[in-house]
């Protein structure tokens, strides 16, 4: 297995759940995340979606992603607050004033970010490709809509990882990229890049070609190889996510979790 791609093959509940209910399961945290704009509110979202990848042993994937999940939040802090005002000021710098509610609205759409990542990576960590893609069609989605997404998530990492062998061939080949100034290192991309889109016209071609070969297209009758199955632990994790999501909007309707600022 691609070291880039997220999938681990372990034997959890969470990973012998159905397809359908990892994907709705996961458009609920999305849910959860979009409702609340209180810090306060989304620190909990965010400990249960840590809890389920640490109960589906894909704490690997969590240390791969921790330098982006870091970035995503801090981009929201230092963001956010120069773009929302509130009422309590924080800190004055000339003519601009850092509030509270800013910072603490700040906070909230670092934690709504990581949330909704953190959610991804689950998703991807305990459900094959195929598992996705079937799930999306029994979901209703068009066949080659969800063909077209599940693609992207099998060819990012292959992306990925051939340009790492790339510049581990160019490197081997004298190619020094963090040497001289930034224009120098403009300069010493275009050897990675024309291999790299060489590679992705190649690899496109063979797979209009195989999808050709198979027959593939919108109207085309086409029999999965894998089976969907719901059980009792799939009806039971959708209640659970259908509560926490109803007592999210409860909580929302009734005033809480949201923090009031202005877009200045």
């Amino acid at each position: 297995m691609n070291q880039y791609f997220l999938y681990l093959d372990r034997d959890t509940w969470l990973h012998r759940l159905d397809a359908r209910t990892k994907v709705v399961s996961l458009l609920g945290i999305f849910a959860v995340a979009l409702i609340f704009s209180d810090p306060r509110f989304l620190i909990a979202p965010a400990i249960l979606v840590v809890m389920a990848l640490i109960s589906a042993e894909a704490l690997v994937n969590l240390r791969k992603m921790w330098l982006l999940l870091t970035l995503l939040f801090l981009y929201c802090l230092l963001l956010w607050p120069f773009f929302v005002t509130g009422r309590t000021p924080m800190i004055a710098m000339g003519t601009l004033t850092l509030t509270n509610e800013a910072v603490r609205y700040g906070v909230a759409m670092g934690l709504r970010l990581d949330v909704m990542f953190l959610g991804g990576i689950l998703l991807l960590s305990i459900t094959r490709i195929e598992e996705f893609t079937l799930a999306l069609q029994r979901l209703g989605l068009p066949g080659p809509m969800a063909f077209a997404l599940s693609l992207a998530f099998r060819w990012v990492p292959s992306l990925i990882g051939a340009a790492g062998l790339i510049v581990q061939a160019q490197r081997a080949r004298g190619l020094d990229l963090g040497a001289g100034h930034a224009l120098g290192r403009i300069r010493r991309y275009p050897p990675l890049v024309v291999p790299l889109i060489g590679h992705t016209l190649r690899h496109t071609r063979l797979l209009a070609m195989a999808l050709e070969s198979k027959g593939f297209g919108p109207g085309a009758e086409r029999h999965g190889f894998l089976e969907l199955r719901m059980r009792r632990a799939d009806y039971g994790t959708l209640a659970v996510m259908v509560a926490l999501v109803g007592l999210c909007i409860w909580l929302r309707v009734a005033g809480y979790g949201t923090v009031e600022v202005r877009f200045s």
